[in-house]
């Protein structure tokens, strides 16, 4: 038997951010294989390439073309790495696989930034353009807008309601389940509920975009699930890029899906700015100067 190699040193440990990197130019019977490494990391793969390929439903063709899209090889040598990757990586829910407790702070603030890079990428890539123009045009041309979302997805509803705000629209953000369902049944055609969910799970968010549709209100789910729940209560949905299915919903998210989410709030904002003439420009002006007069006065200037 021919002794397997060890990987370089520059090598060990990065399947997982390969991976990550590279889930978005997968093909679907290719993710197939890249999501069972995913789950598998730091455990050792004893099943040979006929039976790998028997276990997920795909051809040994498909894991060869995932072994050379990683950069290895060939399959033994990604399956070095499967066991070698993650050895010692912390087990902390949610916390991104391609973080090791053992990287530098600098090391740990790159691969940040390449997951950031890489959610906001695959979230440009997953956009449709017709849906796209319906929430624009949507939000746009409407009377009151909403938006509703619970925990760290609340935060960005806060933030997507004030920059509205500021340009003249009436919007507010409500991030309890009581006061979504009030706000929802008084909503009326004209009206528009934004409702945003990283897995899509949120029950009080499904309920509230499922009231407000009731009212004729236009809804729109962020989500990276388009199949969930929340999915379904919007009549328009855009979906955020997830490298996998989260494997605990409630116990917080990535940040990148955050990320992910506040570039889709930012579009919106931007594409209706620019379809609603001078009026969210005046209002911008407006809402500036009153903001400098408030606090040049509390410097105590005139």
């Amino acid at each position: 038997m021919t002794e397997q190699r060890p990987l370089p040193e520059h090598r060990q440990g990065d399947l997982l951010e390969r991976i990550q990197e590279r889930y978005g130019t997968l093909r679907k019977s290719e993710r197939i294989v890249a999501d069972f490494l995913r789950n598998n990391a730091g455990k050792r793969l004893d099943s040979s390439i006929t039976e790998l390929g028997r276990t997920l439903g795909v051809s040994e063709a498909t894991i060869s073309r995932v072994s050379r899209a990683l950069g290895y090889d060939g399959y033994p040598d990604m399956k070095l790495s499967l066991a070698e990757g993650t050895r010692n990586r912390s087990s902390i829910v949610n916390l991104p696989l391609e973080i090791d407790d053992s990287d530098s702070l600098i090391s740990t603030s790159n691969k940040l930034a390449s997951l950031l890079i890489a959610g906001l990428a695959g979230t440009q890539r997953m956009l449709d353009a017709h849906r796209l123009e319906q929430a624009v045009e949507a939000l746009r041309a409407a009377r009151k807008i909403v938006f509703v979302g619970v925990g760290g997805a609340a935060a960005i509803c806060d933030e997507a309601a004030h920059v509205f705000m500021k340009a003249g629209f009436d919007a507010t953000s409500y991030r309890d389940g009581y006061t979504q369902t009030i706000v929802a049944s008084t909503l009326t055609a004209g009206d528009v509920m934004v409702g945003i969910s990283h897995t899509g799970s949120t029950e009080t968010v499904t309920d509230a975009l499922l009231l407000a549709r009731e009212k004729k209100a236009t809804t729109i789910a962020i989500t990276s699930n388009g199949d969930s729940d929340v999915g379904h209560a919007g009549d328009v949905v855009l979906t955020t890029w997830s490298a996998d299915q989260q494997l605990v919903p409630l116990h917080g998210d990535f940040l990148e899906g955050r990320a992910s989410q506040l570039f889709l709030i930012d579009l919106l904002y931007v594409g209706a700015l620019f379809r609603n003439g001078d009026g969210p420009a005046t209002a911008l002006k407006t809402t500036g100067e009153a903001l400098e007069k408030r606090y040049r006065k509390k410097r105590g200037g005139v």
